[in-house]
C-alpha cells in the first residue's frame, strides 16, 4: 500500500459504509469532473450529489468563502498553521483530497477544507472541491465540527465557538452556563470554562504573536490572563514593545519561540513593577498611581462591590468632565 502523503488530508467524519467503502475513501478517489453521492452528514437517509471541480488559484478568493460557523478562525491561519500540508500542495500544484463546498447564493461555501483553501492560496495552487446544492444548514453545522478532527482548533478558537453556543442558549431562555454548553459540545464544563476565558481575556493581537494559535494552550492562557490581571499596565507596555527581531535573535523551533513569548509577556522585573505608588490599600480596595503616566488604577474585590456601591461609583465617575 502506498504511503499516505501529507497533501492527502483525508478525514472520516462519518465512517459511513458506501458500497463496501468508507465515505472518506469514496471522496479521496474522486477525479475532476466525477459526480459522486454521499449520505447527508445530518441525515444518513438523505443523499447528497456532488460534482468534483477544480478552482484556479486566481479565482479561489472570489469564488469561495469559508462557512460562517466554521470553528477555525480564518484570520489566524498562516503559513505555519498549514505547514503540514503546504509542501505537498506546492509540489502538486493542487490539493489531492477535495474539500467539501455548499453551492449557495452564487458562491461556494467551504464546509470542510478551509486549511486546504489557505494552503492553496499561499502556494498559488489550484483548489479541488466537491460541490453540491443539496447541503442544508444542519449538514453545514455537522461538518463545521467534524472537519476539525485532523487538527483541532486552538483553545482560543474553541472559546469563540463556545461563546456562540452560549448566545444561542440564552436566545431561547437558557442561562448558557458552562455545564449547559458542555452538554451540547460533548466536553467537560472545565474545558468550556478554560476556552471561554481564553477568548474573553486574551486579545486576538496576543494570539497572533504566537507561531500558531495552537501554541496557546490552557497553561499558557492562564499565565497570560493572570499577568494581564495582576500587572495590566506593564503587560500592555510589554505588548506594545514586542518585536520579534529584537526578542529572538537566533533560530529556534516554534515550541521554543512560543515559550519565549509567554515568558516575555508574563515576566516583570522589579524596576518595572515598582513604578507606581499605593494611594490606598486594604483587604478589599487597592488604589495605585503610575509614576510614569500618572494614571490611577483602582481594584475592588467583587465581594464588597454591591449593586448599590457600583451605582454610586458610576455616578461619581460620570461626573468627571
Amino acid at each position: 500500500m502506498a504511503r499516505k502523503r501529507k497533501n492527502d488530508t483525508r478525514l472520516d467524519p462519518f465512517a459511513t459504509p458506501v458500497e463496501n467503502s468508507s465515505l472518506d475513501e469514496l471522496l479521496g478517489q474522486t477525479n475532476i469532473g466525477d459526480v459522486v453521492q454521499m449520505p447527508s452528514p445530518s441525515d444518513p437517509n438523505r443523499t447528497i450529489k456532488l460534482k468534483c471541480e477544480v478552482i484556479p488559484f486566481s479565482k479561489i478568493a472570489d469564488k469561495t468563502v469559508v462557512f460562517g460557523q466554521n470553528r477555525r478562525e480564518q484570520s489566524l491561519l498562516n503559513e505555519k498553521s498549514v505547514a503540514d500540508i503546504l509542501p505537498a500542495i506546492k509540489n502538486d500544484g493542487r490539493n489531492m483530497h477535495p474539500a467539501l463546498c455548499w453551492e449557495k447564493g452564487g458562491q461556494l461555501h467551504v464546509l470542510s477544507g478551509s486549511r486546504r483553501r489557505k494552503a492553496c492560496l499561499i502556494a498559488e495552487a489550484n483548489y479541488v472541491v466537491l460541490t453540491s446544492e443539496d447541503f442544508t444548514s444542519e449538514d453545514a453545522k455537522v461538518l463545521a465540527v467534524s472537519s476539525d478532527q485532523y487538527i483541532a482548533p486552538s483553545l482560543w478558537e474553541l472559546g469563540k465557538a463556545y461563546e456562540q453556543t452560549r448566545s444561542k442558549l440564552q436566545e431561547v431562555g437558557n442561562k448558557g452556563s458552562y455545564r449547559e454548553i458542555a452538554a451540547i459540545e460533548g466536553v467537560s464544563h472545565t474545558a468550556v470554562a478554560d476556552a471561554i476565558k481564553a477568548y474573553e481575556h486574551i486579545n486576538r493581537d496576543v494570539v497572533l504573536l504566537y507561531p500558531t494559535p495552537n501554541h496557546l494552550g490552557r497553561e499558557v492562557a492562564k499565565k497570560l490572563i493572570n499577568a494581564r490581571k495582576e500587572q495590566p499596565e506593564q503587560f500592555d507596555i510589554k505588548l506594545a514593545q514586542f518585536s520579534v527581531q529584537t526578542l529572538f535573535t537566533e533560530e529556534m523551533s516554534d515550541e521554543k519561540r512560543a515559550i519565549a513569548i509567554t515568558k516575555y509577556l508574563t515576566t516583570f522585573n522589579d524596576e518595572s513593577t515598582s513604578r507606581s505608588e499605593a494611594l490606598l490599600e486594604n483587604k478589599y480596595v487597592k488604589v495605585q498611581r503610575s509614576l510614569n503616566s500618572g494614571a490611577i488604577t483602582v481594584k475592588i474585590d467583587d465581594k464588597v462591590l454591591t449593586d448599590k456601591r457600583l451605582e454610586q461609583l458610576q455616578k461619581l465617575l460620570n461626573s468627571f468632565n
